[in-house]
């Protein structure tokens, strides 16, 4: 893929009450990380195919520029409406991460692929530890150097395999000669982001459910990879079972979950997925409902990328003089730089919002801190983010802030007076 570039991501710790200087990450890196899931292939019956231009103009409305998605059946039948899709997207500077099919020759993948205008990255067949047989993972090993070649001759970031069953990266050896970046499902079963997983740990003692705990397989098929988290996400509904919760529960979570991906190094981070599916066991996953319209985690996300949005600009980000104090435990944040020279500075507090065992909201209180900047630069505006998604702007010019840092994200714009 044209541009990648893997990004040092340095996160300072210091005691609350002093100045430290925070190196800061391109505003744009951050912002090009986030994908959405899609279904454009499924045909009638679903939203996908009827109600294509509405979701391309949500999609273009909430700043999301790449998606992943299957091949139709084998790559050469793709019929020539989902060709023409691709094109409009890719005409709109929305790009394809694809699932390649099963059985087939790197010639028979190029093949396929010509037919989906906008492809930027491809991968194995989805989940195929619990979808490919008993013999998945030999299938798998044979395939591997075939999707090389495939991505290489066409000039494609090429993935690893993603699994589902974490006994079985096991099955499988060292596959990093195959793939640019490995390629995980982190779930959460409803829980925070920045959760440390529950039931019992691994080696390493991380607990199951953890970012820590799939990035632990991604050494195992793919060691010294960075990763791509091509599903992610939350189910919804307003009448939830275990491991699911609330539009409003989602809507905290969601901004939270791809700053922290990008915190802990992915690359690239995918929501599963654009739009609810009623004919699935599980309906709930789309940001957007059936009838295309948008849940709390939609307006936050689009709301958040919003602020991220910037230009590929090659520059080396600065770092800050500032301090944040207060009762700092818990506290989360995430520095980074536009272009043009300005600062945002995301905080948050993490912890569970929701038991999703008892199905019950668990508030985490609110709390009062204090954001000093040095080096001329003030506060210029502060945003917070409901749970609707909605934002709050305030303008300001101040060197020196006491706000609300909550559950739900704040964000800091911090410049040159006048910047």
């Amino acid at each position: 893929m044209k541009g990648l570039r893997t990004v040092a991501v340095l996160f300072t710790l210091f005691p609350a009450w002093a100045i430290s200087q925070v190196q800061a990450v391109r505003s744009y890196d951050v912002y090009d990380s986030v994908g959405v899931n899609t279904h454009w292939y499924y045909g009638n019956g679903y939203q996908y195919l009827p109600q294509f231009s509405a979701l391309v103009g949500a999609m273009v409305h909430s700043h999301a520029r790449h998606f992943r998605d299957g091949m139709y059946a084998q790559g050469t039948n793709t019929p020539a409406y989902l060709s023409a899709m691709y094109a409009t997207l890719a005409g709109l500077g929305i790009h394809a991460d694809l699932i390649v099919p099963s059985g087939e020759s790197a010639a028979q993948i190029e093949a396929g692929l010509r037919l989906y205008p906008g492809v930027e990255a491809i991968e194995p067949p989805n989940e195929w530890d619990i979808n490919g047989g008993s013999n998945w993972a030999s299938t798998l090993q044979q395939e591997e150097p075939e999707i090389l070649q495939a991505g290489r001759d066409l000039g494609l970031t090429v993935l690893g395999p993603s699994l589902a069953q974490p006994e079985s990266y096991a099955e499988l050896p060292d596959l990093s000669e195959y793939m640019d970046f490995n390629n995980l499902h982190p779930y959460f079963g409803g829980r925070n982001p920045e959760t440390g997983g529950w039931g019992g740990p691994d080696q390493q003692g991380n607990y199951y459910g953890s970012l820590s705990y799939d990035l632990n397989f991604a050494n195992v098929d793919g060691p010294g990879r960075s990763s791509f988290a091509t599903e992610t996400g939350y189910i919804t509904t307003s009448t939830p079972t275990q491991n699911q919760v609330p539009e409003w529960v989602e809507g905290i979570y969601a901004p939270r979950l791809v700053l922290e991906f990008f915190k802990k190094g992915f690359k690239r981070t995918y929501l599963y997925e654009l739009v609810d599916d009623p004919s699935w066991a599980q309906p709930g996953y789309g940001l957007l409902r059936y009838d295309l319209s948008p849940k709390p985690a939609a307006i936050a996300l689009r709301n958040l990328l919003n602020i991220l949005d910037d230009n590929d600009v090659d520059f080396a980000p600065e770092s800050l003089n500032y301090s944040l104090s207060g009762n700092t435990g818990g506290v989360e944040s995430l520095l980074v730089q536009k272009s043009a020279g300005a600062f945002w500075l995301a905080v948050w507090i993490d912890g569970s919002i929701y038991d999703v065992n008892a199905l019950q909201p668990t508030p985490v209180p609110s709390r009062r801190l204090t954001l000093n900047v040095q080096g001329g630069r003030v506060v210029t505006r502060l945003t917070s983010f409901g749970s609707n998604g909605n934002t709050q702007g305030t303008p300001m010019n101040n060197s020196s802030l006491q706000f609300t840092a909550s559950s739900g994200l704040t964000m800091i714009r911090i410049a040159y007076p006048g910047q």
